[in-house]
């Protein structure tokens, strides 16, 4: 693990806004930007990025800290047993999303108002996809589980599609987050093809629904859950997927963008199919093509006595831990 550290900022919210990366150049300055002033801290947990994820957010103030990717429950548990977490609550936002003014005004009325029983914030995101907004297709009614009281939270032992589990009560918020990915469509189709299979893997390990108990009238993770599970006992499923999305949910109003989204998910759940059929016939688990590696961005030599290089990493070292090492970069 290697970290860089930030000089100390203007406080506005007692926040600490985590972001996962690897290769996020495109996208990092973005999600940074949209809390930069607001947050308490900002942490990006790297898994040791070939391109200059590491020295822009460092730049943009915030900390950063390297750390091998596993999985993401194994990343966000270990971010979550390892930051420095001073803040009164924690917010998971991904490489490619913006906090919105709303949701900053919502959080500002939450920590006046909240009981000291709730623990966990479902909210939405909105989805722009092909630079167009996602208003149909069911997605905007989707609620995840991404803010929690500091402390409360753990993710559930699932290596993709992993939810957060809290201990007390949750509320929703009404305003949104926006999810802007500025990669190209081969990075999409790169991605889901790793989702596929470590999916494929989850439901061979009879996983499917990781920890969130399936409730059709429960919190919007259990009712996604159930419809999961519905999803998976249906005879032609994909197809029956693109018809609920594309014209049940309207996404057809979307346009052609609406038809592009719910194809290209169509086609990912379908290779989930894929895969476990094929490993079923060739008797191995699903591939996981893992993009290969690079180094620690803060050599030894200049990090203290705690840091460690490695050589260059790829997926057979995924598991592998590092000690920290530090440098400071200014907001």
């Amino acid at each position: 693990m290697t970290v860089n550290r930030c000089s100390e900022a203007p406080i506005n919210a007692p926040i600490a806004v985590i972001i996962l990366t690897f290769n996020e150049s495109k996208n990092i300055s973005h999600a940074i930007n949209s809390v930069r002033g607001w947050a308490q801290q900002i942490f990006v947990v790297d898994s040791y990025s070939t391109d200059d994820t590491v020295s822009i957010a460092t730049s943009l103030g915030a900390t950063v800290y390297q750390h091998t990717f596993q999985d993401y429950s194994n990343q966000w548990n270990w971010a979550l047993e390892s930051l420095p977490l001073k803040a009164q609550w924690t917010l998971k936002l991904d490489a490619d999303e913006r906090v919105t003014p709303e949701f900053k005004r919502e959080f500002a009325s939450l920590v006046q108002n909240a009981t000291p029983t709730t623990t966990g914030i479902y909210f939405r995101r909105t989805i722009f996809f092909f630079g167009k907004k996602i208003r149909f297709g069911g997605v905007r009614e989707n609620f995840d589980l991404r803010m929690w009281r500091t402390g409360h939270a753990r993710f559930e032992n699932r290596s993709c599609n992993e939810h957060a589990v809290t201990t007390g009560e949750n509320v929703r918020f009404s305003s949104c987050i926006e999810h802007h990915d500025f990669k190209s469509l081969s990075h999409w189709i790169d991605r889901h093809n790793r989702y596929s299979s470590m999916e494929a893997r989850e439901m061979m390990a009879g996983n499917a629904l990781g920890e969130v108990s399936p409730r059709l009238l429960g919190a919007p993770d259990e009712r996604r859950m159930w419809l999961r599970r519905f999803y998976y006992r249906l005879p032609m499923r994909p197809v029956v997927y693109f018809v609920y999305r594309y014209f049940f949910r309207m996404g057809f109003l979307d346009g052609r963008v609406g038809f592009r989204y719910a194809f290209l998910h169509t086609v990912f759940f379908y290779w989930i199919d894929l895969k476990r059929i094929e490993a079923q016939t060739m008797g191995t688990a699903p591939e996981i093509l893992w993009p290969a590696r690079g180094l620690p961005t803060v050599s030894a030599d200049n990090a203290g006595p705690s840091a460690q290089t490695s050589n260059l990493l790829d997926s057979s070292l995924d598991g592998a831990d590092k000690k920290p090492s530090m440098q400071t970069g200014e907001r």
